[in-house]
């Protein structure tokens, strides 16, 4: 148990020195008690007064008083019962994953692994699934290992769209991720305007480490942000790139992916640049992600409190009650028997 306000316990030492310096409570008042006082009455013919009465402090008043305004300073230092320390956690990290949306990220050029071995202790190969159902598979498994983290969701095409606030929330991530689809965003490919959208959504976090997880599998074609300049912007705000190129460095023509550009981003903001041909590839990358960027949990503590005033307040309520009706009745029965004149 602990005082939040002990020093209001020297409000105790207010009623004496209200009491010695007053000189209205050290003056007693002159008073004839008159056992006969009913028979005064009816011989003169006058009505007694409602003053009649001497008003007397009785030791039990006293103490009811005393008692009351110790209850009621102790109430004032507000007195609390301390519980056993609650450890919280919160997400240490923000960590937003901007997918490319653009028409060719319908390609079925990827394989996706079943989950059983097969007898020669190898994973069964499934039939080939375009490069976003690959990348939702696999992104669905790494978003359950972030559990320190809170995670946002970019998809961007022609332009890109916030699809998910940070959150901590992985399973309404992981439903969200699943319905989104190709070009749903329009059909080009916006790098620059990916990234400059996720500095405006770290600008609400109040977090320390921020990463940004870019994945692409194609080239700058419609940003109105270059995609270098916004990599210097995120660099300043500090924001870490890791980009993921889905596709191979020696494709050449319209599904080049502008390995390039991608190895820039993620330098000027000290991140990691990877490159992603194949679904095993990119359940390594995002292994290495892990490693490089574990989940990490802020840790704060703090002792409950339980306020004990209402405690306090309600026996003295109670005591002060009973004192009131006991001098009340007791004055009663006085006043039938006799009378007391000031």
């Amino acid at each position: 148990m602990s005082l939040e306000y002990p020093w209001m316990l020297l409000l105790l030492i207010l009623p004496f020195i209200f009491f010695k310096v007053s000189s209205a409570y050290r003056q007693p008042a002159a008073s004839i008690y008159l056992p006969f006082f009913s028979r005064i009455v009816a011989a003169t013919g006058q009505a007694p007064t409602s003053g009649s009465q001497i008003k007397q402090r009785k030791r039990i008043q006293a103490l009811a008083l005393l008692l009351s305004w110790f209850v009621i300073t102790l109430c004032i230092a507000r007195p609390v019962l301390i519980g056993e320390p609650i450890v919280t956690q919160k997400a240490g990290r923000d960590m937003m994953i901007a997918v490319d949306l653009s028409q060719s990220m319908e390609q079925k050029d990827y394989l996706l692994p079943s989950e059983q071995p097969s007898q020669g202790g190898q994973l069964k190969a499934a039939s080939k699934v375009s490069r976003l159902v690959a990348l939702k598979s696999l992104l669905s498994t790494f978003s359950q290992q972030r559990d320190g983290d809170r995670l946002g969701l970019i998809v961007f095409g022609s332009g890109a769209y916030l699809q998910v606030p940070f959150t901590e929330d992985v399973s309404l991530w992981q439903t969200l991720l699943e319905q989104m689809d190709t070009q749903m965003a329009g059909p080009a490919t916006a790098i620059g305007d990916a990234i400059g959208l996720s500095i405006r959504a770290f600008e609400r976090s109040n977090t320390s480490q921020r990463i940004l997880l870019l994945v692409t599998d194609g080239s700058d074609t419609s940003s109105r942000l270059d995609p270098v300049d916004a990599a210097r912007v995120a660099a300043s705000e500090g924001i870490e790139i890791f980009t993921l190129g889905m596709g191979s460095i020696d494709t050449e023509g319209e599904d080049q992916v502008d390995f390039n550009t991608l190895n820039k981003i993620a330098k000027i903001t000290n991140g990691r640049a990877f490159e992603g041909n194949s679904s095993t590839a990119i359940a390594e990358i995002l292994a290495q992600i892990d490693t490089i960027a574990p989940a990490k949990y802020q840790q704060n503590s703090y002792l409950p409190k339980s306020d004990l005033y209402p405690w306090l307040l309600g026996p003295m309520l109670v005591i002060y009650i009973c004192v009131w009706l006991s001098l009340t009745i007791s004055a009663a029965v006085r006043v039938r028997r006799g009378a007391y004149v000031d």
